[in-house]
């Protein structure tokens, strides 16, 4: 029931309807109580209930503190749960570029069909306490496709062997993720806060106030209790509602690229286009989607190697670690456009395709915002970067030599 009205229902409406309603009810309950029991004040009523006050205050007060706490307590066990399985999750798309090349993408796509189907199906289903057939089936499909890899080396041997270690932690995670997303406050807890918020209620009515006080003292005491309430049944379901734990842990750090779509900057109204230059682009930068990428000219007077950028340069080259990445292009009317090529072939349509970036201006500062796409297909947003500056990455700077990473159009020279 209390699940149903969260996910029906916008917090701001609960609070309005729970508190109003709590507090209107109130406000009835006393003028009835005036019009009907209009001797209450001379009557025994004032002296008993003044003596079970204090303890019924101090009973009750410790009541909604230890349910309050306990809820508070499954809302942060339930960001640590999400945040613990996506730092797992990360470490185990690291462990996957160390493996052979050939098992690098199956990998990735395994872990991604996961994701996905845990930050989008299965934070439906938590909503009402439930796992996602979509992620369980997804969990196998990793599962399928670690077995299917045959390390070389010890390198690759230890790595596969954390990546083993880093799955069975996945499962355990989620399973951790969905038992808090089950969990309840147990029943007779539940009952006996209402009762309890009920008798308070009732004990709390001073008959011998004015009317005016007494609407007004009760109204308040009806509203802050009732508050209190409100609070541990929003706070008791942590996936339930608009208060609830966000799925970000799962679309941050290196699992960014998994959601490059989505994250990619959208041009706005207002933005203005401002023009890329080789000494603008040289150096190094980093994506959310893909890690650090270092771009250089062309040098075309030493065996198309690389170099510092000069005036009148265009031609430019980069790369980046994921699948040894690498870009080859030129900056042309202030865009750099080229193509992208990745291990293992560069040249099939899903280790290859065109890339371009622009520079803009936005309302929150310069952004470079970049398209790519497969092949010939269209480009579609999802490789922004930033310069971060600093020293080349040694790994980075000796992949510029290895010339035949560097394709213009991997498609027209394969023919």
């Amino acid at each position: 029931m209390a699940r149903s009205i969260l996910n029906s229902m916008s917090t701001i409406e609960i609070v309005a309807l729970g508190v109003g309603g709590m507090v209107l009810l109130t406000l009835v309950g006393v003028v009835l109580a005036r019009r009907l029991f209009p001797g209450l004040a001379d009557s025994e009523f004032e002296p008993v209930a003044e003596n079970l006050r204090v303890v019924y205050e101090l009973i009750f007060a410790l009541i909604l503190a230890f349910v309050i706490a306990a809820v508070l307590d499954e809302m942060g066990d339930a960001e640590a749960a999400v945040a613990s399985e996506a730092t797992t999750i990360a470490e185990l798309v690291r462990a996957n570029d160390a493996m052979p090349i050939r098992d690098r993408r199956p990998l990735d796509e395994a872990v991604e069909n996961y994701v996905r189907a845990v930050a989008i199906h299965e934070w439906k289903t938590m909503k009402d306490g439930n796992a996602s057939a979509q992620a369980t089936a997804a969990l196998e499909g990793m599962y399928t496709e670690y077995r299917q890899v045959r390390p070389r080396g010890s390198a690759q041997t230890e790595y596969y062997r954390r990546a083993l270690g880093d799955l069975h932690d996945v499962a355990s995670k989620r399973r951790e993720r969905l038992n808090i997303a089950a969990a309840d406050l147990p029943t007779m807890l539940r009952v006996l806060v209402v009762v309890g918020l009920i008798l308070l209620l009732v004990l709390e009515y001073r008959p011998h106030l004015s009317p005016l006080a007494s609407l007004v003292f009760m109204g308040t005491l009806a509203l802050v209790v009732t508050s209190a309430f409100l609070l541990t049944v929003v706070l008791n379901y942590p996936f339930a509602g608009q208060v609830s734990v966000s799925n970000q842990p799962l679309k941050q750090d290196n699992l960014a690229r998994f959601w490059s779509e989505e994250l990619a900057y959208r041009r706005q109204p207002g933005d203005r286009q401002q023009a890329l230059t080789p000494q603008r682009l040289e150096g190094v930068w980093n994506s959310d989607a893909y890690g650090t990428l270092v771009l250089r000219c062309e040098d075309p007077g030493a065996h198309n190697h690389v170099r510092d950028c000069r005036p009148g340069d265009r031609r430019m080259r980069g790369v980046y670690r994921y699948n040894d990445g690498t870009v080859t292009g030129h900056v042309a009317g202030g865009v750099f456009r080229g193509w992208w090529t990745e291990s293992p072939s560069r040249r099939r349509r899903i280790d290859s395709g065109r890339f371009e970036w622009r520079l803009l201006a936005t309302k929150d500062g310069q952004v470079v915002a970049g398209n790519w796409g497969h092949a010939y297909e269209p480009l579609q947003p999802g490789w922004d970067i930033e310069k971060i500056g600093g020293a080349q990455p040694t790994d980075l700077r000796k992949h510029f030599a290895h010339l035949a990473d560097f394709r213009e159009n991997p498609r027209e020279r394969s023919r």
